[in-house]
């Protein structure tokens, strides 16, 4: 009999060598990245290790992943996993990575690495646009950019921006109709996103498959010319915020009220005009205003101004549409949170940004599983609701007959998504050659 040590409710507590699971759903996307022959590309793409001995990268920065997918929120809750008997079972590997080995496995990371790091993101979605994932007709690219804050000053590169917070700025670009991450790159905490802003598009734009409609929407830290012009070269159908400079707003205050038309209600209002910056030629400009009450108790006019170079869709529906990439701000919320990576691991810059490619590679696991492999009802649900309804399932693994069968509850209430799963990873097949 086990031994006891305590009792809890009407139960007595023991523990005995059972071979259960906490997370059951992840054997799904086990079975999917199989599929995409993943560990072998990894193995094949990234050489970072000093050492030979040891497990290799494929198994190491997967485990990375299962840690964010799973609900890590640090390397620490790699113990977590590491507790979990039945997971290593589930994803066909020997133990996982202890969070020490983690550290030193960031830590190797130098600028090469970082760019076969990004050369496998982009050989993945590749492969998966083979599974007929990714099929949306136009490609929405959404930038943005916001502060990862960090507890530690030490840490390279986390720095004090202009509202005394201190931590990194990294950036995003997300292909809005898929939820798919395109492109990643960290930044000092002080730093400004419009220096890398064409750089990034460009990694998008590598990362998004070819022959589709090629839209970019951004808020105003991406308001720069360089981006715009690489846009009309590209030609790539844009709406950025802009920066509403002394000169726009005396040309928006010169409008008539006779431009001002109907947008919402509460008696919002869209107008549009041609506006030559300094330096510049003309451009399309989309403005909605909406009067605000101040403390004082007066009222104003709050503008939202956009430069497009959209001519075919009207000001109302021009509007409508740029202001859809708000929704971006929940997707970063999601990866701060949900995937946990706002707290980078690392004293170290090239460390910390291993890890944000990282996170760009298991945000996408999950974005390419549900989009191709889960009912469509579950497309826009975030990682948060497929985790608890999903992946952390309890499951017990049971050896007969030489077969190893994975039973779970008969009363489990989402049966048809793991039927649903497994039919449409039975369709997938991969051929290495």
């Amino acid at each position: 009999m086990p031994t006891v040590i305590g009792k809890a409710f009407d139960f007595n507590i023991c523990f005995r060598p059972i071979t259960l699971t906490a997370h059951a759903g992840i054997v799904l996307l086990r079975d999917f990245i199989a599929k995409l022959d993943l560990p072998a590309l990894i193995d094949a793409e990234i050489k970072v290790k000093q050492r030979e001995r040891g497990y290799p990268e494929s198994e190491n920065l997967l485990n990375l992943c299962w840690n964010a997918i799973l609900g890590g929120h640090c390397l620490r809750d790699l113990d977590v996993l590491r507790g979990d008997a039945g997971l290593t079972q589930l994803l066909g590997i020997n133990s996982i990575l202890a969070p020490q080995t983690a550290g030193e496995l960031l830590r190797q990371f130098d600028l090469g690495d970082l760019s076969d790091l990004r050369r496998l993101l982009r050989l993945v979605a590749e492969r998966v646009s083979l599974f007929g994932g990714r099929q949306s007709s136009r490609v929405t690219i959404d930038l943005d950019a916001s502060l990862y804050e960090q507890c530690s000053q030490q840490k390279q590169g986390a720095r004090r921006n202009y509202k005394g917070k201190v931590g990194y700025y990294p950036l995003f670009a997300f292909w809005a109709e898929e939820k798919e991450l395109l492109s990643t790159h960290l930044l000092r905490g002080n730093a400004k996103a419009d220096s890398r802003a064409r750089y990034l598009l460009r990694q998008a734009l590598c990362n998004a498959p070819s022959g589709k409609r090629l839209y970019l929407r951004a808020d105003s830290e991406f308001y720069c010319w360089k981006l715009i012009e690489f846009c009309e070269q590209e030609k790539i159908t844009y709406a950025i915020t802009a920066d509403q400079t002394k000169e726009l707003q005396a040309r928006i205050a010169a409008l008539p009220e006779a431009a001002w038309k109907h947008y919402a209600a509460g008696g919002v209002q869209v107008a549009e005009f041609s506006f030559a910056p300094a330096r510049r030629a003309p451009h399309r400009y989309v403005v909605k205003r909406q009067q605000v009450r101040e403390k004082s108790g007066e009222w104003r006019w709050r503008y939202h101004v956009v430069v497009t170079n959209d001519e075919r869709r009207s000001a109302k529906k021009l509007m409508q549409w740029a202001l859809g990439r708000c929704a971006m701000e929940n997707l970063i919320k999601e990866h701060k949170h949900d995937f946990g990576f706002e707290k980078l691991p690392s004293q170290r810059f090239h460390a910390n940004w291993a890890w944000l490619l990282v996170s760009q590679l298991a945000w996408n696991i999950v974005a390419w599983f549900n989009r191709r492999c889960l009912p469509a009802s579950c497309h826009t649900m975030m990682l948060g609701t497929l985790r608890h309804r999903l992946l952390k399932v309890a499951g017990r693994i049971v050896h007969s007959g030489r077969q190893r069968f994975l039973v779970l509850s008969e009363e489990n209430l989402f049966q048809d998504w793991w039927s649903f799963a497994l039919k449409q990873l039975a369709d997938l097949s991969w051929c290495s050659a």
